[in-house]
């Protein structure tokens, strides 16, 4: 199975690096999601911001929510193309302890997002399933 069959590529909310971590803040909360794409003016995948960065490298360190997202989102994203294989998605969330991997085009546009429920929504098999599984258990170790 390739990411392009269950990636969400519906409401998909993204925000500019020069938003404040007020606005997406309220963003997080008004759509109910823990991590955001920041995208650059051409509409390229620059980075995340998530609710973790905003505890880690906001409150946790007294900055002013009027920090700008670009000074505080993880600039190291790994991300897919849409033909990439599902084993190989899986791999990176384990590998890099993620809970959401980006799905881009060949010019980093973003395209949609595979999280842990997705994975978890196409469970056809008791396989499968133990797979999903151990995926959460690896991204949730320290």
């Amino acid at each position: 199975m390739k990411a392009s069959e269950i990636m969400t590529s519906h409401d998909l909310w993204v925000i500019g690096e020069s938003s404040d971590v007020i606005e997406v803040s309220r963003m997080m909360a008004e759509h109910n999601v823990g991590a955001i794409p920041v995208l650059d003016e051409m509409g390229r995948l620059e980075g995340i911001i998530t609710d973790r960065d905003i505890c880690c490298r906001v409150v946790a360190l007294g900055k002013s929510y009027e920090t700008p997202v670009r000074d505080i989102m993880s600039r190291s994203v790994q991300s897919v193309h849409p033909d990439t294989d599902l084993k190989e998605v899986e791999a990176i969330m384990r590998d890099r302890k993620v809970r959401r991997v980006p799905v881009v085009d060949e010019q980093m546009r973003l395209k949609g997002f595979i999280a842990l429920a997705d994975l978890a929504r196409h469970i056809d098999s008791r396989k499968e399933a133990r797979t999903v599984a151990e995926v959460l258990e690896d991204v949730s170790k320290d």
